[in-house]
This record gives C-alpha cells, sequence and structure tokens, in this order.
C-alpha cells in the first residue's frame, strides 16, 4: 500500500535518505530532515513498507502544469522488492509524466524507461555541476 507520510513518518524516511547515493549529493541528516519537511508541506510526499521503506516527492503540477517526481528512493536493504515501482504506478494514476535522473545512473534511467518514459533532454549542471540530468518525459 501507498500512503501519504505524516510527520511521524520523518525518523523511518530519514533512514531511507540515509544511503550513500544521497550523501554524494551532500544530503546529510540535518539536510535530508530539512527536505523531508519541505516535502510534506510543498509537495506530495508518499510512501510505502512497513515500517517505510520507500519514499516518492511528487508535485501534481510541477513544471510545465505537468505531475513531476521530484525524488524517489528506496533503502538499500529494500531495493529490488518493488517498492519502488509501487509507488511509480501509483503516481502515474495521480498524472505523473516527468522526471529527472542524473545521466550516469543507468539502473535509474532503464528503471523509467520500463513505465514508458523517454528521454526528452538534458541539462548539465542542472544539480551538480560535474553531472548532466536526463529528462524523462512520458506520453
Amino acid at each position: 500500500m501507498v500512503h501519504l507520510a505524516r510527520e511521524e513518518d520523518l525518523p523511518h524516511l530519514l533512514r531511507v535518505l540515509d544511503q550513500p547515493y544521497f550523501h554524494e549529493y551532500g544530503l546529510n541528516p540535518e539536510k535530508a530532515f530539512r527536505l523531508l519537511k519541505r516535502a510534506l508541506s510543498e509537495g506530495e510526499l508518499f510512501l510505502t513498507g512497513n515500517p517505510p521503506q520507500a519514499l516518492a516527492w511528487f508535485y501534481p503540477q510541477g513544471g510545465f502544469g505537468q505531475g513531476y517526481l521530484r525524488l524517489l528512493a528506496v533503502a538499500e536493504r529494500a531495493q529490488g522488492q518493488g517498492l519502488g515501482t509501487l509507488l511509480v504506478q501509483h503516481l502515474l494514476e495521480r498524472g505523473l509524466r516527468f522526471t529527472l535522473v542524473e545521466r550516469e545512473n543507468v539502473q535509474a534511467v532503464t528503471f523509467y524507461r520500463r513505465f514508458g518514459f523517454q528521454e526528452a533532454g538534458l541539462l548539465p549542471g542542472f544539480v551538480r555541476p560535474d553531472k548532466t540530468e536526463v529528462i524523462l518525459w512520458r506520453l
């Protein structure tokens, strides 16, 4: 089941974000807490797993007035169990149309392509000066 996150879910969600991939982006516990608080107030923050093992930060009216997935994260120990798929399927029903993925993250690009996402462009240096983001769009 997919649920909207609540304030009391934050400790579990902080553990989901505590992984090397996010550390590379400078996401320490303090920044992760601020990010999740912002997600609770600005967008729709969904979770799945018991206790929560995956999260998705979604903007129903993101850029271009379309559903935008800002962040998808699955705890390292829970990867490969279908939790990311469950979240994306839920968001597709809510109007998910695009997301950004680091070009070098081939696993993530492949994951989204399974749902019909296609590359719509590149954003060099958008998130980090040394990385290029791929705009993935679903018709």
